[in-house]
C-alpha cells in the first residue's frame, strides 16, 4: 500500500475513533513529515519501511535540533501509524517496535 494512502486511511480511522482535533492535526503533521522523508528516499510503500528507515528519520529530526521529547512524540505517532498497518494486515510486523529514545533528565 502506498504510504500516502495509508496515512489517509489511518487519519480516517482516528477520526472514526473520535480522537481530538488537536491529536488529528499532530498525527497529520508528523506523518506528512515522515512521508516527505520516505519520498525523498524513494520509499513509497508501507511494506518497504524498515527499522532503519525510522531510525534515520528520527536521527535527522534530532540533528535539526528537535528535543528528545519532540522526537519521542514523533516516534510514538509513527509507531501508532505502523501498528494500525499491522492491525489492518498491510504489514505483519511493526518495524518501529523495538526503537526507543532515551530522554536524559
Amino acid at each position: 500500500m502506498l504510504i500516502k494512502f495509508a496515512i489517509q486511511e489511518f487519519h480516517d480511522d482516528r477520526q472514526f475513533k473520535n480522537v481530538s482535533n488537536r491529536t488529528l492535526e499532530t498525527y497529520k503533521h508528523i506523518l506528512n513529515q515522515f512521508l516527505e522523508y520516505c519520498n525523498e528516499n524513494e520509499i513509497v510503500n508501507v511494506e518497504d519501511i524498515t527499522p532503519n528507515t525510522v531510525k534515520k528519520y528520527i536521527l535527522i529530526q534530532q540533528k535539526k535540533g528537535n528535543k528528545a521529547t519532540t522526537t519521542n512524540t514523533k516516534l510514538q505517532r509513527i509507531k501508532s501509524f505502523l501498528n494500525y498497518m499491522v492491525e489492518i494486515e498491510v504489514i505483519t510486523k511493526n518495524p518501529a517496535d523495538k526503537i526507543s529514545i532515551s530522554i536524559k533528565p
